[in-house]
């Protein structure tokens, strides 16, 4: 038999092995963690180091590629004005500013090529152009009912515009249209272009426009028989050149750089196509614009 003291000293036993158990096992778990924390670090520092000098290396690539872009579009102005110099010469040329652009680089080309820019038409409230609640009486000036076919009505507005911007006419619609702020139509309005520029594409807010507006303007200009380029800037939002490849014209995707406008005075000049940076184009340039044949102006 065993007595009161012997179980004591046994459960005393055992509390203890317990105890250096518990301190043994968390001394050797608590230098596994640590060791694991160090490498860790030790892991992601060397990451970091990495990543830093990739981040170096990238910013002095973007750095020189900036500097070689910078210097290649210098030579491309140069180049692009000396090509174009009089290519245009005595060609009458209309502006149909559909999407806010700045217009004055693409006017200087224009200028140097000889061209004459008789007209232009800049759209500066969507709305009011298919929308019969902005524009008061527009119905009644295209000679509608207030209730007319919707689409008839676009293409109605579209023929009215054209015929009053290339024919002698009173431009009753586009007067009410200016006076309603809807557009800006400027220079030489009644006479008829050889040619005609459209500025499109759409962002966010105006993307109703070229359904509503530029398709049923497409439609009309296709049957005035004369030279029809459909163009964008290059980091528009909504693409038309979709719309302008339906109808049958040229296209330049990049009017906003000088390979685009050189791309436009070739079109202008009589070559035919889909030109610029996107994939609906055929290539950056006509075929016929070649450094031989710039250096040779």
């Amino acid at each position: 038999m065993y007595g009161i003291r012997y179980h004591i000293i046994t459960l005393i036993a055992v509390f203890l092995a317990l105890g250096l158990g518990l301190l043994l096992g968390g001394t050797l778990g608590e230098g596994v963690i640590v060791k694991e924390q160090v490498q860790l670090l030790e892991q992601l520092e060397d990451r970091y180091t990495k990543t830093r000098n990739d981040n170096s290396k990238l910013h002095k690539e973007s750095t020189e590629l900036k500097q070689r872009t910078e210097a290649l579009q210098t030579v491309m102005q140069q180049m692009g004005h000396h090509y174009a110099q009089d290519r245009l010469a005595g060609k009458k040329v209309a502006i149909l500013h559909l999407e806010p652009v700045d217009l004055s680089p693409l006017m200087t080309v224009l200028q140097r090529a000889g061209a004459e820019v008789t007209s232009t038409l800049s759209i500066t409230n969507n709305n009011g152009l298919f929308n019969p609640d902005v524009v008061p009486e527009l119905n009644s000036k295209l000679a509608l009912e207030s209730d007319a076919d919707f689409r008839f009505r676009q293409q109605r507005l579209a023929d009215a515009l054209l015929r009053e911007m290339f024919q002698p006419s009173d431009q009753a619609v586009l007067k009410h249209l200016q006076e309603n702020k809807v557009l800006t139509a400027n220079g030489a309005l009644g006479s008829k272009p050889d040619a005609v520029v459209v500025i499109g594409g759409a962002s966010e807010q105006s993307t109703q426009r070229m359904s509503k507006f530029d398709v049923p303007l497409l439609r009309a200009l296709r049957n005035q028989q004369i030279i029809v380029v459909g163009t964008e800037v290059s980091d528009v939002q909504r693409s038309a050149i979709r719309y302008y490849r339906d109808y049958g014209f040229s296209t330049v995707d990049n009017i906003d750089h000088m390979a685009g406008m050189v791309a436009l005075v070739d079109i202008l000049s009589g070559a035919k196509g889909h030109y610029g940076i996107k994939k609906s184009a055929e290539a950056l340039l006509p075929k016929s614009t070649t450094a031989k044949e710039v250096t040779a102006q």
